[in-house]
């Protein structure tokens, strides 16, 4: 005989997903990792003139003539790990392999834009190499170094204040 198949009866809006949708939904639900980068005890953020590729520009004016600065930042795929995915992300926007990773961080919330559940890792990424300037997704302009206490001013999506308390915490 054979064994009858469980069904879970879902009570609570616990996690359950479909199949991944062509289209980002109102209501909806992604997966997407911030990757803050770093080699040889230093930060790494990437200039760009556009925002990170496949997403929107920051909430920001658009007075910086330069671009913004940015970590690496996208979607996990449908069955993919973690780690291939950051490895992925990050060879995609960077030109840049990674040695080694670890999340330090996972925070869930629900974007008042869209009412689409943000589920989002943070990890902290070694390099085997200091990327450099070209186009990686989109054009990355400069390559910027930094510590803890010189943190740049131009983020798009940060706040100094943010990165400093984000890396205090976690690194």
């Amino acid at each position: 005989m054979a064994a009858k198949k469980f069904h879970y009866i879902w009570k609570n809006k616990e996690a359950n997903f479909g199949p991944p949708l062509k289209k980002q939904v109102d209501g909806g639900t992604h997966i997407t990792f911030e990757i803050i980068l770093k080699k040889g005890g230093k930060y790494i953020a990437l200039r760009r003139p556009d925002a990170i590729p496949g997403h929107e520009h920051p909430a920001k004016p658009k007075t910086n003539s330069k671009g913004f600065l940015y970590f690496c930042h996208n979607l996990i795929r449908y069955g993919e790990s973690v780690e291939e995915c950051v490895r992925r992300i990050v060879k995609q926007q960077t030109g840049a392999a990674v040695s080694r990773l670890k999340i330090v961080h996972i925070d869930s919330f629900v974007q008042a834009k869209d009412n689409q559940w943000a589920f989002m890792p943070y990890v902290i990424a070694e390099l085997e190499k200091i990327p450099e300037s070209g186009t990686y997704g989109n054009k990355v302009t400069e390559v910027v170094q930094f510590t803890k206490t010189s943190i740049p001013e131009d983020f798009g999506w940060w706040k100094n204040e943010e990165i400093k308390d984000f890396l205090e915490k976690y690194d």
